[in-house]
């Protein structure tokens, strides 16, 4: 498998020749007994719309213009006096049982044993299938690459070395709260008897989970 960074950084290395120039190895933090299990949980209580995420995330993913894997977006909620304005986060939530998978054709989306719904970029051909699968709008094609498939893949190349995702790294309200469901602790174990799951109506279970979002946004 190769993942979008990876297929880039290989094909960067093949065009600069042999000269000394070598692939890091990158080994899995994965414990003896089975994989990881990611997750991510966004408190949009926290969420100041700063989208410091969203620049972390473009610096880390050079993703091509005009397109994120996250995005933080404002609308307003409630009329009259009780109206607001709100954030609301989009990204790739990496549904346990993803439409985008069971759409793909050539086997390029596939769900990771640590949960996480990735893109094998050698075995994508761009057609779109699971662009047009997704529920979430999180998918879409890099016109630089062939028209493959880009998206969030939670920066599984950092979780390979040990660093959390850019987005959660970089997000200065603490919004962002990354951990493991195998093993929860801390602020995300707590988090967890509390939070409300994306979209609920998609009656989907994902690793990227939501609280204290406005009852229109659950609802879309």
């Amino acid at each position: 498998m190769e993942t979008r960074r990876q297929f880039i950084k290989n094909g960067l290395i093949l065009c600069l020749g042999s000269g000394g120039i070598l692939a890091s190895q990158t080994v899995h933090a994965f414990p003896e007994t089975g994989p990881a299990r990611w997750g991510m949980i966004i408190d949009m209580t926290r969420c100041t719309g700063c989208q410091s995420c969203m620049v972390a995330c473009k610096l880390q993913n050079r993703t091509v213009p005009g397109e994120f894997n996250t995005r933080i977006d404002e609308h307003e909620v409630g009329d009259g006096a009780h109206a607001r304005i709100a954030f609301s986060a989009s990204l790739c939530v990496h549904c346990s049982d993803a439409p985008c998978v069971e759409a793909c054709g050539t086997g390029a989306a596939f769900i990771h044993p640590s949960g996480l719904v990735l893109t094998d970029w050698n075995r994508c051909d761009g057609n779109g299938a699971c662009i047009d699968a997704c529920p979430y709008g999180a998918r879409f094609h890099d016109s630089r690459f062939g028209g493959r498939v880009d998206k969030c893949d939670l920066c599984i190349d950092r979780l390979d070395q040990g660093l959390a995702p850019a987005c959660v790294e970089n997000c200065s309200p603490g919004a962002r709260i990354f951990g493991r469901f195998d093993r929860p602790e801390g602020e995300f174990a707590r988090y967890l008897d509390i939070i409300n799951p994306k979209r609920p109506a998609t009656g989907r279970n994902t690793a990227v989970l939501f609280h204290g979002m406005a009852k229109e946004e659950q609802a879309s």
